[in-house]
């Protein structure tokens, strides 16, 4: 059984490398592609709340020593040890869960307290609107963007059409959207019927389901960990009904 990853390339490559590790073949077609987003520099102060809401975010901010003993918040344990080897010493951070680590968030701000958040090019008005609803300050740093891609259109189809009681990986919504765009593109959904889709959450699922009925496995966390333990039962329990 041949697993699919659709990541963007770095992320992919780290994750076939796990599943390398364990005898699991894979094939790496990103269907995101993330960039980085010049930003202006905003001045933070010590007493400043840093939020980091993805890995990506926490990749592309420009970190400065006297940041690491502000206060920062982040979501997922990716985002926690990116930040943590850029310097960060105080980091409060919430299991892949950002209704969670909103609820954590509202326990330790007061009214006036300043939050940084960097994060993708669009604002989040939830976010922004939760912070203005608590009397904080709320500044966003728009500091990485996505893209949509596939580039590998004849692999993607060798793939679809020749590699059966296959797997296929997916780790945000929008790498399923992009998926699901390309596979009814191109005219290669009766092909999805065969294939097992493991997916880091429920709103991942809701993507894939826009392909019709199909073998999705949600992942008990959404995390990387708890991504690679469902692919690697489905992987067992495909190679004994093989």
């Amino acid at each position: 059984m041949k697993i699919l990853l659709t990541r963007p390339i770095d992320d992919s490559i780290i994750t076939s490398k796990i599943l390398s590790q364990i005898g699991i073949e894979t094939l790496i077609i990103p269907f995101l592609e993330i960039g980085k987003v010049n930003y202006q520099e905003l001045r933070i102060s010590q007493s400043d709340y840093i939020m980091f809401t993805s890995k990506n975010a926490a990749n592309f901010f420009r970190f400065e020593k006297q940041f690491r003993n502000n206060s920062v918040f982040s979501v997922g344990s990716e985002t926690k040890k990116i930040l943590q080897e850029k310097g960060f010493q105080n980091i409060i951070n919430a299991d892949e869960n950002l209704e969670k680590l909103l609820k954590l968030s509202k326990k330790r701000l007061k009214k006036g307290d300043v939050i940084i958040h960097p994060t993708y090019k669009k604002l989040n008005f939830k976010i922004r609107n939760f912070f203005l609803s608590l009397g904080c300050k709320y500044f966003a740093i728009k500091c990485y963007s996505s893209k949509m891609i596939c580039r590998n259109n004849d692999k993607l189809i060798l793939f679809m059409k020749n590699t059966k009681k296959s797997m296929i990986a997916f780790y945000s919504p929008l790498t399923a959207r992009s998926f699901v765009k390309q596979i009814q593109k191109m005219n290669l959904i009766k092909f999805c019927k065969d294939k097992s889709f493991v997916v880091i959450s429920n709103k991942v699922k809701e993507e894939i389901n826009k392909l019709g009925k199909l073998s999705i496995h949600v992942a008990r966390k959404p995390n990387q960990k708890e991504m690679i333990d469902l692919m690697k039962e489905n992987f067992t329990l495909g190679k004994k009904i093989g």
